[in-house]
């Protein structure tokens, strides 16, 4: 089966580094909550983040929240869904799952998530964190992954079964160690620009249909 996954997202749960600044605790408090059950959001806690390694990436939650909701919108059944976060751990996100369209109660989701490890509804698990790595998700797919310095794309890209696999961060470059685990991958653009990544998911979402167009009809 074809996948679409989010790489290094912005989803963690407050690091310890920061656990003690002003405007976590007060964060915490004022939600009613422990400081490591609370999500890192650059909204509310910037001025923590600013004293993080690699901060240009961290605390976005709502990026991966957006491009998960047009992702589980599509009526195409014929591909997984995983989020990797920044912490390199790997979500699977069931096809059947209806996330929240309220921003403040995925972030609810969230923190349940990394707190149970599974979401389920009705005997249906529809968030999991897994114990696997990329490279075992990837194993015998043709990995795609949107860089602006990709050659550009080209929709016989799209045959076989293949990964589409997309950053969720704000700013930054994907990390070393996340490139060597998409093994032999091959870097593809949509345009000369840089795109949120919001836009890079509508649009390889868009590409992705017409190339499934049977199934997508019928």
């Amino acid at each position: 089966m074809d996948t679409f996954i989010f790489l290094e997202a912005s989803l963690e749960i407050v690091p310890e580094e920061i656990s003690n600044h002003p405007a976590v605790v007060a964060d915490a408090l004022r939600r009613k909550k422990k400081v490591n059950e609370i999500l890192l959001e650059d909204s509310k806690h910037h001025f923590a983040i600013r004293g993080l390694k690699f901060k240009e990436k961290r605390g976005r939650p709502e990026i991966v929240h957006q491009c998960l909701l047009l992702l589980l919108d599509s009526p195409l059944r014929t591909f997984e869904i995983y989020v990797h976060t920044i912490g390199d751990l790997l979500i699977k996100v069931a096809r059947e799952a209806r996330l929240p369209r309220n921003y403040a109660r995925f972030i609810g989701l969230i923190e349940d998530l990394f707190k149970k490890w599974r979401i389920e509804a009705n005997g249906i698990t529809l968030l999991e964190i897994v114990e696997l790595n990329l490279s075992e998700i990837l194993k015998d797919k043709k990995v795609i992954l949107l860089s602006e310095s990709g050659e550009k794309f080209e929709k016989e890209m799209l045959k076989d079964e293949i990964a589409i696999c997309i950053g969720a961060f704000p700013h930054g470059d994907f990390f070393e160690s996340t490139l060597k685990k998409l093994g032999n991958f091959k870097a593809v653009s949509i345009g000369k620009r840089s795109y949120t990544s919001l836009y890079v998911t509508s649009k390889m979402l868009c590409e992705y249909e017409r190339a499934r167009i049977d199934e997508f009809l019928y």
